[in-house]
């Protein structure tokens, strides 16, 4: 497996966690701060401790925007150049294009970036506003399916950046044939890294590209989350068509299948009393 080189590997020794508001139970860990909390202490005089300087990792649920709020604060008491905020990751979310998300806040990835042959790597970013966090949180990790959308991501961003052709680029058409995910670890709203490995891809026509990857999550150098995925990237107007002839198959079979039972309850009225009481 590649080194590790996203932001997670470079915290230094003493550095102080960022996090979003919608973390607040994960803060109550010592060095670590979410965006309201850190904006009162700037506010009140207690940070940076002693006018000394200080380093602050950004972590999960933290945008740009909260980020320049915390700067603009620092800012007003002239304690902006006493703190330096590593917000890097941020400024590269990956873009809708390949990332086949229309909202910004629920791309979960940044740009892929190559770490070897056929490996790459991304940063997590989950903002606090993303679809997935909407209505499930519990204690002081995230929920396992920021894993999984995460690795779909990036499969399909590395499968967009690197290997479809130019023209094919944001007009292909991704269906999963298998996705298999496996938990090791809880994973926290600290800095985390996404990798992508591309076991095998081939063309079997000018129409559709096959691919196999194995994906994993990790976070302080420990894997969270691993998966293994197969899927194909199609043509957009050839993947439409199969689409279409399947959602009208499927509506068939649901108007036989609902005809079946209404006759079935026609013939023995007495169950469908049963049925209803």
């Amino acid at each position: 497996m590649p080194h590790e080189t996203s932001r997670a590997a470079d915290a230094k020794p003493g550095t102080l966690f960022l996090v979003g508001d919608v973390f607040a139970e994960f803060a109550h860990n010592e060095g670590v701060f979410t965006v309201s909390q850190l904006a009162r202490l700037i506010k009140n005089g207690t940070f940076p401790d002693g006018g000394a300087e200080a380093r602050v990792s950004v972590g999960q649920g933290v945008s740009l925007f909260d980020v320049q709020f915390v700067r603009d604060t620092l800012a007003r008491r002239g304690l902006a150049d006493l703190v330096v905020i590593d917000d890097q990751a941020l400024h590269t979310r990956a873009g809708r294009e390949i990332a086949h998300k229309h909202r910004p806040e629920n791309v979960l990835i940044s740009q892929p970036r190559p770490v070897g042959d056929d490996w790459y790597e991304a940063d997590l970013l989950v903002d606090g506003d993303n679809e997935v966090m909407s209505d499930h949180l519990t204690g002081q990790h995230m929920q396992g399916m920021l894993a999984t959308e995460a690795g779909r991501q990036m499969f399909i961003a590395v499968a967009e950046q690197y290997y479809l052709a130019p023209e094919a680029v944001g007009s292909s058409y991704f269906v999963i044939d298998s996705f298999a995910t496996r938990y090791r670890n809880f994973l926290f709203p600290l800095p985390a890294v996404v990798r992508c490995r591309v076991l095998a891809h081939r063309s079997p026509h000018r129409t559709r590209t096959t691919f196999h990857c194995e994906l994993s999550v990790s976070q302080n150098g420990s894997e969270t989350a691993g998966m293994d995925v197969r899927f194909t990237a199609f043509d957009t107007q050839v993947s439409h068509a199969k689409e279409t002839k399947a959602a009208q198959r499927s509506l068939q079979d649901g108007v036989a299948l609902a005809t079946a039972a209404a006759a079935a309850e026609a013939a023995n009225p007495a169950r469908a009393e049963v049925r209803t009481s």
